[in-house]
């Protein structure tokens, strides 16, 4: 319980193996196993790493790690974006998102209000608008890129 406000505070970590249907609020660690198929949820968390399914509304707080097997249909939010490296993710919509550190493949349009990170196993289709932007020697980059001071 929080000693300030006396709401209940979730920390702990959930791993989801199964197919579920139910919403979470945690301010741990979130992970939807391969083979696994949440749906029908508003899901927060503090970190999340999507590795199954995913259907409706998903908020990292900090952390939203993506790979290969994931599928993701309905919103996001993320304070940090993490492609690992040999993974992939293609998204038809325009990612908003707190920043990004993409070490594997990414199609997509990306707006963030810090750093995009493309370290040099990244390969990266679509346009950047950011706060900053670091390319690593060996990184591909396909796109247009507008950096923006915070305001």
């Amino acid at each position: 319980m929080c000693k300030r406000c006396s709401t209940h505070v979730d920390l702990r970590d959930y791993t989801i193996t199964n197919a579920t249907s139910k919403n979470f609020k945690t301010k741990g660690r979130f992970v939807i196993q391969e083979g696994a198929y949440l749906f029908n949820t508003d899901t927060t968390a503090s970190e999340v790493i999507l590795k199954g399914r995913f259907l409706g509304k998903l908020t990292a707080e900090k952390s939203l790690e993506i790979y290969n097997t994931a599928e993701l249909k309905g919103s996001f939010t993320a304070n940090l974006l993490i492609i690992p490296a040999g993974q992939r993710f293609r998204s038809s919509d325009a990612l908003q998102l707190g920043g990004a550190d993409i070490a594997g493949e990414l199609v997509a349009n990306v707006r963030a209000k810090q750093t995009v990170t493309l370290r040099s196993t990244a390969r990266f289709f679509g346009d950047v608008e950011a706060g900053g932007l670091v390319v690593e020697p060996g990184a591909v980059f396909v796109g247009q890129a507008t950096i923006k001071r915070a305001a």
